[in-house]
């Protein structure tokens, strides 16, 4: 049985006092290892207190805040136990705070200033590219929705890998478009980023949200496989 005054505290020896340290349990050695994902059971648990790295100017990393803001008041406002709320919060997750490595990078692109989002994984690490004014002509909701689709596409890659067929990369672009449909109904406003074809608005049926989130998913699937993009 471990002294109970040690607790979760380590005390070096030119310490006057017990000094925390960060996310450990002493009595599991793995929460030592700050480099193993959820203490190497990536199936049972989640990483609440994961980090991203944002790589652009401080107007472009302004919006990515803003944005995951107005993710984070959605969340807040759905309700308990619905499929929304446990979508953002996986989403939220997977970002966690700014500025300390998790193995999400979010990039600008100068090549193609109005791409809105761009989501891939490899080796370890999300790479999230947005162009560089991609976000630029959204208010807040709509900010919170593209982080939030390619937030999802974050969460599935790195629970199934990339998508290479087409039917593959229906299902990450249907569950992306119920992250957008969850952070405008936290938000209580119109989809923003969808045109014509909103995942979410005041007064829609469920039928129509889910039909426009089909038609949606399979619009963008067609995108993400031109050029050869998908396998058979």
């Amino acid at each position: 049985m471990g002294h109970p005054a040690l607790g979760r505290f380590l005390t070096p020896d030119w310490s006057a006092k017990p000094e925390p340290v960060p996310y450990v349990q002493l009595n599991e050695p793995q929460s030592l290892n700050l480099y193993s994902y959820v203490r190497n059971n990536p199936l049972s648990r989640t990483d609440p207190n994961g980090h991203y790295e944002c790589h652009g100017s401080r107007q472009q990393c302004d919006a990515i805040r803003n944005a995951l803001t107005a993710v984070r008041q959605a969340y807040a406002n759905l309700k308990a136990g619905t499929s929304g709320k446990k979508l953002l919060g996986k989403v939220l997750s997977f970002y966690g705070d700014e500025n300390r490595r998790n193995g999400v990078e979010i990039n600008f692109d100068n090549a193609d200033a109005r791409a809105v989002g761009q989501t891939s994984t490899a080796n370890g690490i999300t790479t999230i590219s947005f162009g560089a004014r991609g976000l630029d002509e959204f208010g807040a909701a709509g900010k919170g929705e593209s982080v939030a689709h390619e937030g999802t596409h974050g969460v599935d890659q790195r629970r199934q890998g990339v998508p290479r067929t087409f039917w593959q990369f229906y299902d990450t672009e249907y569950h992306a478009f119920q992250g957008e449909s969850a952070v405008d109904k936290g938000l209580g406003v119109r989809s923003e980023s969808d045109g014509d074809r909103p995942v979410w608005a005041p007064g829609m049926t469920p039928e129509q949200r889910t039909l426009n989130i089909r038609r949606n998913a399979y619009s963008s699937a067609q995108v993400d496989c031109e050029g050869g993009g998908c396998q058979e």
